[in-house]
């Protein structure tokens, strides 16, 4: 019987959009309202590091395994939010 017991929640992308700009004014320590979704994290100061923390942070909060390549390729939150969202388990 396959497992079918997951910590996964689905989250809807405007969920993730709050989720992630709420995470990245803490970890920048700006106001959220100066995080523009469609704006390059590398322009709000993410950097390679912090790729890092939001790779493990994504896992920890909304259960979906995150790779910093990942990141790089999807270099916005608005397309961050994208690939987070489109990586849910059907059902979920």
């Amino acid at each position: 019987m396959p497992n079918t017991s997951t910590t996964a929640i689905a989250h809807t992308p405007a969920s993730v959009v709050d989720w992630l700009t709420g995470f990245l004014a803490e970890l920048l320590d700006v106001n959220p309202d100066q995080i523009d979704p469609a704006t390059g994290l590398d322009m709000l100061g993410v950097d390679s590091a912090t790729t890092l923390v939001i790779c493990a942070k994504a896992r920890d909060e909304l259960s979906v395994p995150l790779r910093p390549r990942e990141v790089f390729d999807n270099f916005t939150v608005d397309a961050l939010v994208r690939h987070l969202t489109a990586r849910q388990p059907v059902g979920v």
